[in-house]
């Protein structure tokens, strides 16, 4: 298969393309949530409320540990779109190299400083004592996995920015079997529980990083100059160290409040007892899927967006805008539609404890329906990235989450858990509609 990507300039952008490059990432995604969904299925048939409710606060707590790094996903695509739309290839394989390192570098300080953060982050939650002592087993096997998921952050960030996304699919459909695999084994075959899921989950990794790592050694031979070399000097230089520095900076702070959002959510289940805490990990997964799925479509927004700015076009700019966001929406409706149709057979899949089951009932028609808001915000995110505006993104997520987060409590503490999830659509609109005002900037940016 060849490595090949459209001229990053010239290409038309229609539905066809963007279809090509979303799809594989919709695919892909699909894995990521399934994977999600076959761990929460395993626990969950275990018979006991607190195996789920430990693997809940266990992934909440590596999500806030991890995700706030994706910036190197984010970023990398960004600067590499950028680059390939302005013909630089140099920049091109230096942007990965930087992110690499970058990566190797923060994985290295949260092996070292995992014990204080993993005791800091179960300190954030109120579940019951054996959920937070199996969920800080999970979140001490996990964090060995740090350096394979930072890098491949990087790495599917730099397909991305390409529109290689297929390479993006490849290492995630290998990663989630393996990971469904070893979870199945060492939970049902070995009877390890949480902290097999966990070990299953670092194994995995690895195994996608290896395989990402070879993939970016075919496409160098195809997109890097001859001349090129592990050019030391360019890739320390200092001013495009301050650049990519920044732009993380205003990626992570943006991230860090996102992750806080749903970290914060956690907590406001866990106040309500392990069946509400159980419950809502279950919902969660629902949205998981909705947004892995979009999430292609924000990301060839992404590669586009990016590109037409490195052209200086404002013409490809409105139309990878437009092409992407009309296919999103498409696709969000299809997916509310088809989670609240699904739904009861979802649910007792995710679980086979019936009080559990109960819960979701109750409050399941707030996330399947969620999709249809949460997709603007998504899109204007991979909008945004492609443009790299951290500043703006950052700016946007601010305003939200000082809105959402004492809103959240006083809804939480006024109408229980449903109060608890209209926040969080609320919160949703609220990201949508401040990314959107900013989005006239980025036009006027191509123009000039």
């Amino acid at each position: 298969m060849t490595d090949a990507a459209p001229d990053a300039s010239t290409g038309e952008i229609t539905y066809a393309r963007v279809a090509a490059i979303a799809l594989p990432v919709v695919l892909s995604n699909a894995m990521l949530p399934l994977q999600g969904a076959i761990d929460t299925a395993i626990i969950g048939n275990l018979g006991e409320a607190r195996y789920l409710a430990a693997v809940a606060l266990g992934a909440t707590i590596i999500t806030l540990l991890f995700v706030v790094f994706n910036f190197l996903q984010m970023g990398v695509s960004g600067l590499t779109a950028q680059a390939l739309g302005a013909g630089d290839h140099r920049r091109v394989m230096n942007t990965l190299v930087r992110a690499g390192l970058i990566a190797l570098l923060v994985a290295g300080l949260l092996i070292l400083f995992r014990g204080p953060l993993g005791a800091g982050a179960l300190r954030l939650f109120e579940g019951s004592a054996e959920a937070e002592a199996l969920g800080g087993a999970y979140v001490g096997i996990r964090i060995w996995g740090a350096p394979a998921e930072l890098v491949n952050y990087a790495l599917l960030g730099w397909f991305a920015g390409q529109g290689l996304t297929r390479r993006m699919f490849e290492m995630q459909v290998v990663t989630s079997l393996t990971n469904i695999t070893l979870n199945l084994i060492f939970v049902y075959g070995f009877g390890w529980g949480v902290e097999g899921v966990a070990l299953g989950t670092v194994l995995a990794a690895f195994t996608g990083l290896g395989l990402g790592l070879w993939r970016v050694r075919q496409r160098a031979a195809v997109v890097a100059p001859p001349e090129w070399r592990f050019e030391w000097a360019r890739i320390l230089e200092r001013a495009e160290l301050a650049r990519v520095m920044a732009l993380n900076r205003d990626i992570l702070i943006r991230t860090v409040l996102l992750a806080g959002s749903f970290a914060w959510m956690t907590r406001l289940g866990s106040q309500q007892g392990d069946l509400v805490l159980a419950a809502n990990g279950i919902l969660l997964q629902f949205l998981h899927i909705a947004a892995s799925a979009l999430d292609g479509f924000a990301l060839a927004a992404e590669a586009l967006v990016g590109q037409a700015l490195g052209a200086g076009s404002r013409a490809r700019l409105r139309r990878a805008v437009v092409v992407s966001s009309v296919s999103a929406l498409a696709l969000a409706a299809l997916f509310a539609l088809a989670l609240t149709v699904l739904s009861e057979p979802m649910i007792r899949l995710f679980t086979n404890i019936e009080a559990v089951r109960e819960v979701c009932r109750t409050y399941v028609l707030w996330v399947t329906l969620l999709p249809l808001v949460a997709v603007i915000a998504y899109q204007l995110d991979g909008i945004f990235i492609g443009a790299t505006e951290g500043a703006m993104m950052r700016n946007a997520m601010i305003v939200s989450s000082g809105v959402y987060f004492p809103l959240s409590y006083a809804m939480t503490e006024g109408l229980g858990n449903h109060g608890l999830w209209a926040a969080v659509w609320i919160y949703m609109g609220l990201r949508a509609a401040t990314l959107a005002l900013a989005y006239p900037r980025l036009e006027a940016r191509a123009g000039a």
